[in-house]
């Protein structure tokens, strides 16, 4: 069964629910309202953490060596945030600590 985000539109709270094919909205869990809405999701993937860390390195050097720093700690923020690796997330913090001094 998916798991879907829902906004209610009288109190504005955000919550997941999971919901059968074809199901009524559920009510709000804060104030119990009845006027739900599914909102749009990405949907949840499982990246290959050891091929992708190799990739994403190569990805900060080559802004790197183009002279693109901003670029290069913009990606590797966002690819530590997007993926979830000690190795990811090492390779942006020792961008930022070169890049800070």
């Amino acid at each position: 069964m998916p798991i879907y985000d829902y906004e209610c539109t009288d109190c504005g709270s955000v919550f997941e629910w999971i919901v059968d094919r074809g199901g009524n909205p559920p009510p709000c869990p804060s104030c119990g309202g009845r006027q739900t809405r599914k909102l749009m999701a990405a949907p949840a993937v499982h990246i290959k953490t050891d091929r992708t860390a190799a990739r994403i390195e190569k990805r900060v050097k080559d802004y790197l060596k183009d002279g693109k720093v901003s670029d290069a700690t913009r990606f590797a923020d966002k690819a530590a945030s997007m993926v979830q690796s000690d190795q990811v997330k090492r390779i942006a913090d020792k961008l930022h600590e070169k890049t800070s001094r």
